[in-house]
Order: structure tokens, then sequence, then C-alpha cells
């Protein structure tokens, strides 16, 4: 399965620490964007499309103002790319680029293991580059490749030449790179360009502005192995050259990550056909992925996907708790995680979760026919799941809440158990096993 842009750098850049530049997406001209156009003096606009050289299609514009920005993303959203229309665009900072890297990283037929593939010939089409300027790195298939290793490479093809002074910068950018193809389970992670930047930053002594260059990831390309440890079509739903446009809530959500770093709360994705009906509010990659496929298992119908992690800020708890609780049409809610190393129980939970509850039921939109079922355990377990409880009893909820006592897997089928005795939930068709 590919991903378009905005999704591999929300799910996968992110996570893994790939420099990108900021961005708002939109499907429609709108305050934010115009917003993002003036704090930056100017923005890069590109479509989301499945199809490649969205440049010679007309569909990547550099704009630098409000009005020209509504226009490009107004045509952009009207037109054909290659024949496919696009779900949404991408306002992205501009960059100062002084060089452009070609970076892939996927598996070879011939070695049977992953390969590294670098160019200092980016920014064109890889057909396009000299072949000679390719070089191509075989790897032993393993979850990471040490930096001292991609720093041989880059001074292979010639990066030192120039840019020395990143040198270690770029070997932990394209180490984190080869990370993510690994741990995202992908057959493909192409960024083209992978650029050197010019940026300014801040001293540390002087206070002064000034100039430095960071190595910063322009695209993304990214195919999933379609027989991943959780199929992607379950998780980003399927895909075809006519997809459906983003949703208001995925949208919404891309933004909670964007101006706060503090861990990651704005990872979330509804089915392609929007159906579902089994709010999901998952913690970390491997519990995200365990859960939702117990509950595909189970012939439960998750209504979305999320992968919250690194021990978000209860504000940022807050937002995606409202986002998840407003698709029509929910049943029950799961929220359900492994033991976190790091990510405080009471602050994701017993503040964020608990304050998007209250304020729910203040203003009337809380749905009390709703059955929860929590599974979570980590810092501060005790007394986040004591404030969720309370929270639960004052508005009424149904539900029960669990700590890592219970496995992960359980949780699902509890949820499932009890939709079908207290909503006479009807299940999909998949066998189920009993709690």
């Amino acid at each position: 399965m590919n991903l378009y842009e905005h999704e591999a750098v929300a799910t996968i850049y992110r996570k893994y620490g790939i420099s990108h530049p900021r961005f708002v997406v939109a499907t429609e001209p709108n305050e934010e964007v115009a917003a993002f156009v003036r704090e930056n003096g100017g923005a890069v606009v590109k479509a989301m499309v499945l199809v490649g050289k969205r440049g010679k299609a007309g569909a990547v514009k550099l704009v630098k103002t409000e009005a020209e920005a509504a226009k490009a993303v107004t045509d952009i959203m009207n037109m054909l790319v290659w024949g496919e229309k696009p779900v949404a665009v991408m306002v992205c900072e501009k960059a100062d680029i002084q060089a452009e890297m070609y970076c892939a990283v996927t598996y070879s037929t011939e070695t049977r293991s992953p390969v590294i593939t670098l160019s200092m010939d980016g920014g064109m089409d890889v057909e396009a580059i000299d072949p000679s300027r390719i070089i191509n790195f075989p790897v032993d298939a393993r979850p990471e490749v040490e930096p001292y290793q991609i720093r041989d490479m880059l001074v292979a093809i010639g990066f030192t030449r120039k840019y020395g002074e990143i040198l270690r910068q770029a070997s932990l950018t394209i180490a984190s790179v080869y990370k993510a193809f690994w741990g995202s389970e992908a057959r493909l992670l192409e960024i083209n360009p992978l650029a050197v930047v010019k940026v300014a930053r801040k001293d540390r002594k002087t206070g002064e502005m000034v100039e430095t260059l960071e190595l910063r990831a322009l695209d993304a390309v990214v195919t999933l192995d379609d027989d991943a440890t959780v199929a992607p079509q379950k998780i980003y739903g399927e895909r075809s050259a006519y997809t459906r446009e983003s949703t208001r809530r995925e949208v919404d959500a891309l933004l909670i990550d964007r101006d706060d770093h503090r861990g990651k709360a704005g990872s979330y994705v509804e089915p392609e056909d929007m159906s579902g009906d089994i709010a999901m509010m998952t913690f970390g990659g491997g519990g995200s992925a365990v859960t939702i496929e117990t509950c595909y298992d189970a012939g439960l119908r998750p209504a979305n996907f999320t992968d919250i992690g690194g021990n978000p800020p209860a504000e940022k708890m807050y937002k995606i708790s409202r986002i998840i609780l407003s698709k029509p049409g929910i049943k029950g809610v799961l929220v359900c995680g492994g033991t976190a190393s790091n990510t405080r129980i009471d602050v994701t939970l017993g503040e964020g979760l608990v304050n998007a509850i209250d304020d729910l039921a203040r203003e009337g939109k809380l749905d009390r026919d709703l059955i929860w079922v929590v599974r979570r355990g980590g810092p501060e377990v005790e007394k986040g799941l004591r404030l969720l409880a309370e929270c639960f009893q004052r508005n009424g909820i149904k539900g029960r809440i669990f700590d890592s006592e219970l496995p992960i897997t359980q949780a699902p089928l509890i949820l499932r158990d009890l939709l079908v005795e207290h909503r006479g939930y009807v299940c999909g068709d998949t066998a189920q096993a009993s709690v």
C-alpha cells in the first residue's frame, strides 16, 4: 500500500525523528492556510496523490501571498494529476535548498536483503540520474544500521566534499530513515529530495541569529507491505486512484502535533469507506497494532486507528479525545495500550481524557449509551485509572477499567461481549474467541 505524503510524515517521519518542513493540510482555502502563509512569508502547495512526478503535472506550486495560496489550493484540488484526483494539499514551509540528495531503502531480490540507495544527484526523476552517480549499499537484515556505517556510505558518494560539517547529522538522519523502513514494515521508503537546507538559528552563547545547515526530507514515498503484521488496509483503508478526501477529523488530528512536539497524539486515520463503530484510543505502535488486529479478529469494526505515545501533555490528549469521540455512529470505545515506560497515565487519561469527557458532558455532546473498556499500565497508573473511574461514575458512563494485569488481547474481547450483552451488537463475519 502506498501512503500519501502527509500520512507518511505524520505516522512515520515524526515517529522516527526524520526532519520535514512544517505544514498544514487542507482541502479548500481557509484561514489556517492564510495564517500559515503569512507566518512563513510564502509556502509550497503540493497535491496529495499517490502518483509521482507531481511537479511536472503542475501540482506543486510556490506561493508568496495568501491570495496565491488560496488560488493554488483551489486549482490543485480541482485538477487531475496524471489521472488521479488529489485528496488534499499540503501547504509546507519553503526551504532554502543548498543541495539535493536521493535516498531510498528497499529490498533487493538479488541480495535478499535491504538496500540503501544514495546519490548526490537528487531532485530529479531517479531514472534520469546517471547510474554511475547512484550507489547501492546492501545491509544485513536487522532493525537498525549503525550511524558509522552510514557515514562511510556518505563519504563514498562524495557528501563530505562540501558538507562535512553536518556529516554526523546526516549519518543519524539516514540511520533513522532505515529504522523507519524496518519498523513500519515498508517495502520502499524513498526521499527525493533529501535536502541540505540553510536555516537561521539563534546562537546559544551570543543570542544572535546565525545561518546553519540541516538535512530535511522534502518528500515522502512510502509503500507498506500488504502482508505486514497488521495489514495496512486495516489501518489506512483500501486505496485507489480515486480515493476519498481526508476527513475533517483526520485533518484536525494532524494539526495537534504541528506546533507542539511533546509526545505524539495526532496520529488518527479512519477507514477508507468511513465504516466502523468502535472508537479506538490506542497507545504505542506495537500495542496499537496488536489491539486493532485483535478487534478485527473478534468481529469488532474499528472506526479509526491511533498511535499515541511519547508522553503527550494533557492538552494534546484532550484534543485527540474529542476528535475520537466525535465520529457519528460510535457504539463502543476501546482505550488500550501496553505498559508505558514514560507516558504518564494520570496526565493522559486522568487529566486529558477526563477533561474531554467532562466538557462533552457539560456541552450535552456525550453519548452515555457508549460502552467503554479501558486497559492501561505505566507510570502513575493507579492515580490515572482512579481519576478516570470517578469521571465515569459522575457522568454515568458504562464500562470497565483494567490495569496491565489484564492481557492486552483480552480488552477487545471484553468490549465485544459487553456490546453484545447490553446493545445487541452484531459482530462482523469472523471467528470470535471467548474471553
